[in-house]
């Protein structure tokens, strides 16, 4: 995982899921700087929002323990906060150079 603050997050909102189970949440990015303070590092947010998770501790049935991460940074998705009229622009090819 990307060990940068959260000062640096691309999106307005948080998104975060877990590989193993259902769980998922949407936070504002103001308001977690506001709890958590702009400087945390992303890894240490995860586990202050995550602590609770029935999965975080390691065992046999889940030996690779909690799979919280960050929706957003993980892959090619679309950001959260793109407005909806953008979503509609395409880029075409053939224009004039």
């Amino acid at each position: 995982m990307i060990s940068e603050p959260l000062s640096r997050y691309p999106y307005v909102v948080v998104r975060i899921g877990c590989h193993y189970c259902k769980r998922r949440g949407e936070y504002r990015l103001a308001r977690l700087a506001a709890k958590f303070g702009p400087e945390i590092e992303l890894p240490d947010m995860l586990r202050q929002i995550a602590w609770d998770c029935e999965h975080w501790k390691r065992n046999s049935r889940w030996p690779e323990g909690c799979g919280v991460y960050y929706v957003d940074l993980e892959g090619a998705r679309r950001p959260p906060d793109l407005p909806p009229e953008m979503l509609r622009l395409r880029v075409v090819g053939g224009g004039k150079r």
